[in-house]
């Protein structure tokens, strides 16, 4: 589970912030499947259209891959 900064900046920006900083220490691999929306939103106690912002925003940036019916997987990103 991602923790969170407490900066001021909207949940969506700091859940956002988490995960570019777990993908780029290598603590979210290539391919490691992200948990569900819903799932995630509840461990962290956020909404779910919060997560669902930054999982777009991630997928924008090129961070993850969402595959209807499958999840949202960490891409292969060059660094």
């Amino acid at each position: 589970m991602p923790s969170l900064p407490d900066n001021g900046e909207p949940i969506y920006s700091q859940l956002l912030s988490a995960l570019e900083s777990d993908i780029s220490a290598g603590r979210l691999p290539a391919g490691f499947r992200m948990p569900t929306q819903r799932d995630l939103a509840r461990a962290l106690g956020i909404s779910a259209g919060t997560v669902t912002k930054a999982y777009a925003e991630a997928e924008r940036l090129g961070l993850v891959q969402g595959q209807v019916g499958r999840g949202t997987f960490v891409s292969g990103r060059e660094t």
